[in-house]
Order: C-alpha cells, then structure tokens, then sequence
C-alpha cells in the first residue's frame, strides 16, 4: 500500500461559507476557472459556473468531479464516462476515473487512465501527484519519483499542502537511497495480537530499534504510523523532512517531522525501514507513545477483533458473503452509511472514541448551531488541537448494507478539513461506540471490509 502520505485522523474527545466571493471575468474560460475553484475545494461556485455554461466533453467531466468531490462516486463514474463518448481526448474524464480506480485499490487500471490523462494535458500538475501514487501503489519508485518530481517542477498553484507533501516524498524517497522501505516481514499467520481497551481506545505493545514496549494505539483511521516528539527524542531519532499532518481540532493540519525507524515489532510482525510522522499534541501524548496506522500492515488481512480484545493478521479472506465494499483515500477506508435518512461515507476510526457526523451532515438531517439546545461545551479534540463547534444530535440509528446500529448519542464536529485533503466529502467517522461489539476485518487490496460478530 501506499506509505507516502502522512494524514493522521485520530479523533479524541477531551474525555467525558461564507457567501460565494468568487468573481469569473468573462475573459477566463469557464473551464479553467472550475479547475482553480476545485483546487481551492469552492465547490459551490465551481458548481454554480457549470450550471450556466454549455454542455461539453469538459463541462459533463467537471459535473463529474463535482460528484466525486460529493461523496456520488457512481454518479461520478456516469459523468466522466459520458465526457468520454463524447469527446475520447478528454483529460479530466480520464483523471477521473484514474481516481475511482485508486479508490477501489485498482492500481493497474489507475496507472492506465491517469497516464492517458498525462498524454492529453502534460501540464496539469495534478495529474502528476496522483500518477505518483498510483505508481507508488504498483511498487513503481522510479516511476512514482519521476511524477512526483514533475509535479513539483510545474509549481502548481493554490495547493501549498500537497506541494508541500510532494517535497516531503521526494525528501523521503533520497533518504532511503531508492530502496523499498515499510518492508513487513512476519509468518503468514502470526499469532493474535492482545490489545487493552481504555478511554474507548484500543492500545497495544510496540518494540522500536530493540527499545520498548511502548503504548500505540491501534488507529484504523490514520494513514501513517506516527510517535510522540518525545518518544522520538527518547530513541534519538533524526528528522528526515517535514509535511503536514491532518487530523481532528484545531486549525486542523500541524507540521510533523518524518523519522526513519529501523525496525517496529508487533506482535511476530517486525516493519523495517519505516517512515513513521509524529504528533505533539499534549492530550494525546499523555495517553499514547504513538499510533499504529493499520495500513502498515496491509499485506496481512487485519482484523481488529473487539470481544476478544485482540489484533489477528492473516493472508485468509473473509466472507464473500459478508463483504462490504468501501472506498480507499490515503490508506483510509471510507464506509458507506446511513444516518437518519442521510447518505454519506464514513471512515473506519478504532482511534476514534464516538462516532461522529460532519456539520454539513447535521445541517441536512436539520441541526445547525442554531437549533436550540444543540450546541455543547463539550469539546472534541486530537493531533490537530481543540476542536471548535461541537453539536449534539438526538439518537440516531447508523446503518451500512448489513448492519444497522443505534448510537445513543452522536456528535457533530467540523470535517472540512480532513474532507478537502482526501478530495471527497467525509460525512462522518464511525468510532467506537459503532465498532465495539464486531470483528472488523480490514482488506486493504480488494477494498472491503468485514462487520462479523
């Protein structure tokens, strides 16, 4: 899987659009200015453009971002294949559907489309990233180098984030000299893993270089493994570069340092060579050395068994009959659901201690801040600080194709962030009062998971 991308979600709680300003001159081509509101992630006034202008292979295409960047993944593929029909030179259409193969772990199919993409509009930097990760996926490094330097080299505009990740990999890529790093080595079917349950975490032992154990927490929805800075002062670790890191409260994004570990050992499972990112966010460094970023192990099926308080990898598949098909952002699994009536993707959080909704999905199931009794002193917060506006939702019932499950309380907390950075709506994070009574199987390649009790 990819091990690039430093996004940590780890949403803790502290234990208990402004109206459209964009202005398009007539002398700017409709087309280009979606592609810098999309980039600036101003998808109403992206959309509110392609509402008056002309339907074309490229304005069908942009509708179709527009769905991605919603959540309407199938609605999405529609768009971008009718851009297709209608015009096969298509750039985005293309990209576009290079990013719904990614999301579905579809490596050679997302290598394909976003390399055609690249052949019609070279000069797109956008195109680039993604291609990198695409061939990062395919164990490609040089391929996924050459991308990523060409992204860099384009000097993309108005994306200081992902620019800022593409020099931090880049910076990565030349400590490790090209050799393949995150090596996983272990029998092919280690014994379980204990894991401790407190504070509606699950925490487990780690060994570092030989030193330990450490308290991890076992985090479902980080996409890296990370350390405390003071674990990583502890072990003497050297800074390799630094990126930024997203995640609940706060400004949520912080600059983290990436550190080159030489071996972790779970369990019989050791990861050599890892970049690892790190957090020094008080609340979470009084409670965790650091955060165990499943992906890590995705050449294992992980199931992270709640009842028998245990950690199991294997190379066996779950049920077929039990799948549940989920869509893959950044090494996170977003889980279609619904809540009270509302469609939208949650991601899959064991570092998450309530399930909780974004502020756009209470606003459409009718709570805002203004609902009278909504508003809660009780604050949420994580690796990006003290979450801001806190609401309470009465009971509501989570439901994906096979479970149905009652939460008797959920909150709503500001996801715009962790959304802009994955490029697609996050409705919501599926914590542990949703988790807690099932074995969640995670299979990272084949893009599902398993609910089993």
């Amino acid at each position: 899987m990819s091990r690039r991308h430093l996004l940590i979600l780890l949403s803790l709680t502290s234990l208990i659009s402004g109206a459209m300003a964009a202005c398009v001159t007539a002398q700017v081509k409709p087309a280009e200015s979606v592609a810098t509101l999309l980039l600036r992630d101003e998808i109403q006034n992206a959309e509110a453009i392609l509402q008056k202008s002309p339907r074309t292979a490229e304005t069908v295409a942009f509708q179709g971002e527009i769905e991605f960047r919603k959540g309407n993944f199938d609605r999405a593929r529609t768009l971008y294949q009718s851009s297709i029909q209608m015009n096969e030179r298509t750039a985005r259409a293309h990209f576009g559907l290079g990013k719904l193969a990614l999301a579905k772990v579809k490596t050679k199919e997302a290598v394909q489309s976003f390399k055609r993409a690249i052949e019609l509009d070279p000069k797109e930097p956008l195109y680039h990233f993604f291609a990198s990760e695409a061939a990062d996926l395919d164990k490609n490094p040089a391929e996924s180098r050459k991308q990523l330097e060409e992204y860099v080299r384009l000097k993309p505009h108005d994306d200081e984030d992902r620019l800022t990740e593409a020099k931090a990999g880049l910076a990565l890529l030349d400590s490790f000299g090209g050799k393949e790093y995150g090596i996983v080595e272990g029998p092919n079917e280690p014994a379980a893993v204990p894991f401790r349950k407190e504070l509606n975490l699950i925490f487990t032992d780690v060994m570092i270089n030989g030193k330990g154990p450490f308290n991890f927490v076992i985090d479902t929805g980080a996409s890296q493994t990370a350390l405390s800075q003071k674990l990583a002062r502890d072990l003497g670790l050297k800074t390799i570069t630094t990126t930024i890191m997203h995640g609940v409260g706060g400004s949520g994004r912080v600059t983290s340092n990436i550190y080159r570990i030489d071996r972790m050992r779970i369990g019989d499972v050791t990861v050599k060579d890892l970049p690892v990112g790190t957090f020094d966010d008080p609340l979470v460094s009084q409670i965790a050395d650091g955060i165990i970023g499943t992906a890590m192990l995705a050449d294992y099926i992980v199931t992270i068994n709640y009842p028998q308080s245990r950690m199991e990898l294997s190379h066996k598949p779950g049920s077929a009959a039990d799948a549940i098909p989920i869509w893959y952002f950044s090494n996170m699994l977003l889980l279609p659901s619904d809540i009270s009536g509302q469609h939208g993707n949650f991601i899959v959080d064991t570092g998450a201690i309530t399930t909780v909704v974004s502020l756009n999905m209470a606003s459409a199931m009718g709570i805002t801040e203004k609902t009278p009794g909504a508003k809660v002193d009780a604050g949420i917060g994580g690796v990006g600080g003290a979450q801001g506006t806190v609401l309470m939702l009465p009971q509501a019932t989570l439901k994906t194709t096979r479970q149905s499950q009652l939460l008797s309380q959920t909150l709503a907390i500001d996801l715009t962030d962790i959304s802009k950075m994955l490029g697609t709506e996050v409705s919501g994070v599926a914590g542990f009062d949703f988790l807690q009574n099932y074995k969640l199987t995670l299979d990272y390649y084949n893009a599902q998971i398993h609910l089993s009790k």
